[in-house]
Formats: C-alpha cells, structure tokens, sequence
C-alpha cells in the first residue's frame, strides 16, 4: 500500500491539496518544517484545528488566545503563526496516524479505519456558525444592559436621529 492511498485515507476532504504540501514537508522521507500557508487555520483558528480532529493544538490554540489577550495586533500575530505552522503540524499529526496504522493494519481493507480516526468534523462549521449568532445575541444583550444600567455611558452616544431625549 502506497503512502499516498494512506494519507488520502485520513484526510479525506482536500486529500489532494494537501497532498502536494505534505510533500514538501517530507522530501526525502524525514519530517522537516517548510512555510506555507493555510488560510482556514488563519481565519478560523481552533474552529480549524476542531474541524481537522487535532484536540491538543484546539485547546492550546484557544489558551494561548486567551492569554495573550485580545487587542488588535496580537490576534493578527498569532493567526499568522497559525497559518504558517497549521499545515505542517498537520503533517505531523497525519504522518504519526498512518505510521501507527501501518503498524497494526493486516490488511489494504482497513483504511476505512484510517480514514474514521483522520477525515474531519462536519459538526464544527454548524457548530462555529452557532458559537458566533450566540456570542453576537449574549453581546447585544450584555451592551443593552449596559446601556440601560450606566446613564454615564449614555451621554458618549448621541441618540438616533429622530428620538427626542
């Protein structure tokens, strides 16, 4: 069985894409860092690491997130290292699974197997969609609350044309 079929298996949407960049990672069969650029991982974040089933860079990219706070150009930062180090941490995860499954596979059949533990989560993009409409409705909540409990904040905005005061 070719290394190909096996990494195809587990990546299953894009196999192909990802094909040709995990190749560069891999010249002559030793894993080594080379750039390149993913921009779902820059956009989405731990919504793309969820969505590729890697758990341990989800919940560390979300940490870091956390920690690092979240004014404007930091969150730019860190997004660009994501997408720069997403497809190769990527590789690196695909690489260790197919490894492990040449292991203990028996048979060519068994990639069904190899593509359940790899593929991606189709949940995650309906799930991010209602992490956002949820965090935009509890925002608008929250403001209107402000709003109506902190007069001072009030006088910063004036009202809509057309409401007396």
């Amino acid at each position: 069985m070719e290394w190909r079929e096996e990494f195809a298996a587990y990546v299953g949407p894009k196999a192909e894409a990802y094909r040709v960049v995990f190749e560069r990672f891999a010249p002559d069969g030793e894993p080594r860092f080379a750039f390149s650029w993913n921009w779902p991982a820059f956009f989405c974040g731990v919504w793309w690491y969820l969505y590729r089933k890697m758990y341990l860079w989800a919940a560390v990219d979300f940490a870091l997130s956390v920690l690092l706070g979240w004014t404007f150009f930091v969150p730019l930062l860190w997004a660009a290292a994501r997408a720069l180090t997403g497809n190769y941490l990527y590789f690196l995860q695909a690489d260790r699974k197919v490894r492990e499954f040449r292991m203990g596979a028996t048979a060519p059949a068994e990639l069904g197997r190899l593509a359940r533990e790899g593929g991606v989560h189709r949940w995650v993009a309906w799930a991010a969609v209602a992490g956002i409409l949820l965090l935009a409705v509890l925002s608008s909540l929250f403001f209107g609350l402000l709003w109506k409990m902190i007069p001072m904040i009030q006088s910063h905005w004036p009202p809509p044309p057309g409401i007396p005061i």
